[in-house]
């Protein structure tokens, strides 16, 4: 890797393309999509690759916009059909992401609307002032006030409505909006506009509060450092959140992995004192956590493609799932919903694990999330998710759903723009709920709305 490196830096890339020509070397190639690829999401758009658009469309075989190693290390005339290496559909992993991709986001406008009155509960959404393709480097144009700036109320506003418009297809009667802290202003002004936007949809939307003011404080505050005054600020945060109307306390961050250099990486572990105190509040309130947490039972390097994806993130994975026990033991009544299951950066979310945790924790949750993309930074297949390459649900996590069917919940986690265009980027919603029409319909029901709305105290 260190060689091929060197290499890349002394050449240049039109000399490494010709190389990778003579020498049909993905490696080389894998190397430059690293160097260049901004959103993190393992291939190259025409606005991240760095040369002509001769040259793209040129290695561009499949014309879905985006290249991959396989298409840079063995390229071709895609205008004469001829090529050095011809990738035959069914093995090409990147066009079956492009098609995953351009389709999974567009079924909200293409696939018919689910029958019947709205009855599915999704946990996890988010609404975006701007929207991920334009704060990640994807284009497009924001919604401008009248003075020019973003108008960030108005903007949530609108995202709001997109959003109900994306339930009534998906057959979801509620929707709950979890607050993250924003690039534009205060923590507190993230969370007062976000609390107005979904204030507009009392009976469709509900608010998970948190994110940004107690997340701030959580990952501010050394352990070690906590006093019996940031205690009662926290409290005293806590209880005005659920005061505005929150069905609980989310999007809480504990292990967050950087994806991209406009990223970061966050730590704040389950075990943190005020985590603790936050499940004694949750349990006397009667509301649920939801967390941020990447799995991680054993200290392990971090892996390659994160560390070459974002220079934020630590040379080590610490280990999560003690602190999560810890967190889990420490007030049986507070009711833990670790989201973002199916997705998994570090390889070590198996079933094995995640069944081990649902047995001896009767306090724990899992919010079941498939997003469209399907390969991870490096290129390669994403472990542990739900689905296979044809988006069936996997035989393993059939019986997984069937087993503890009364413990999972479906958290979609994506974000919801002013725009009603399709998102490129983490796209998930359309893909997470496609699994739905694939359970038992006893079962369907108890993950798609009934333990949501047990869990979450839903009317």
């Amino acid at each position: 890797m260190y060689l091929a490196s060197r290499f890349i830096h002394g050449i240049g890339f039109l000399a490494l393309f010709a190389a990778c020509m003579i020498f049909e070397s993905p490696v080389l190639a894998q190397n430059v999509i690293q160097m260049n690829d901004r959103d993190g999401d393992g291939r190259l758009s025409r606005r991240e690759f760095p040369e002509p658009d001769q040259a793209f469309h040129r290695m561009d075989r499949d014309g879905d916009g985006f290249l991959i190693p396989e298409e840079m290390g063995r390229v071709g005339d895609k205008r004469s059909g001829q090529s050095s290496a011809p990738m035959q559909p069914q093995n090409n992993p990147k066009q079956r992401q492009g098609q995953r991709q351009s389709q999974a986001p567009a079924a909200a406008k293409t696939a018919p609307a689910r029958s019947g009155p709205p009855r599915f509960v999704d946990v996890h959404m988010h609404l975006h002032p701007l929207g991920l393709d334009i704060t990640m480097g994807g284009g497009g144009r924001s919604r401008k006030g009248s003075n020019g700036s973003m108008d960030e109320a108005a903007n949530l506003a609108k995202a709001a409505e997109n959003l109900v418009t994306r339930m009534d297809r998906q057959g979801l009667a509620q929707a709950l909006v979890v607050v993250v802290p924003s690039s534009k202003g205060t923590k507190e002004m993230a969370y007062s506009n976000l609390r107005d936007a979904v204030r507009r949809h009392p009976d469709r939307l509900r608010l998970m509060g948190g994110g940004a003011v107690l997340g701030a404080m959580l990952l501010d505050t050394a352990p070690g450092a906590v006093t019996g005054e940031q205690k009662r600020r926290f409290r005293q945060a806590a209880e005005k959140i659920l005061d505005d109307g929150a069905a609980g306390f989310g999007e809480m961050i504990s292990y967050h992995l950087c994806m991209t250099q406009r990223h970061s990486f966050k730590k704040a572990m389950p075990n943190h004192p005020l985590y603790l105190l936050l499940a004694d509040i949750a349990a006397e309130h009667d509301v649920p956590i939801d967390i941020h947490m990447e799995a991680v039972e054993t200290k392990t390097p971090m892996p390659a493609r994160l560390r070459q994806a974002c220079d934020k993130n630590p040379a080590e994975l610490e280990p999560t799932i003690p602190a999560l026990e810890e967190l889990l033991r420490h007030n049986r009544k507070a009711r833990i919903v670790w989201q973002h299951i199916g997705w998994d950066n570090t390889g070590q979310m198996h079933l094995a694990l995640l069944r081990r945790l649902l047995t001896a924790h009767p306090n724990l949750s899992l919010a079941l999330r498939v997003p469209s993309r399907v390969l991870d930074q490096s290129g390669q297949p994403i472990p542990n998710r739900i689905v296979d390459g044809n988006m069936r649900v996997t035989e393993a996590w059939m019986r997984f759903a069937d087993e503890f069917q009364d413990r999972l919940v479906i958290g979609a986690d994506e974000f919801i723009s002013p725009s009603t265009a399709p998102s490129k980027i983490a796209a998930s919603f359309d893909t997470t709920w496609s699994i739905i029409d694939q359970l038992p319909e006893q079962v369907a029901s108890k993950i798609g709305g009934d333990n949501a709305r047990r869990i979450y105290r839903l009317r």
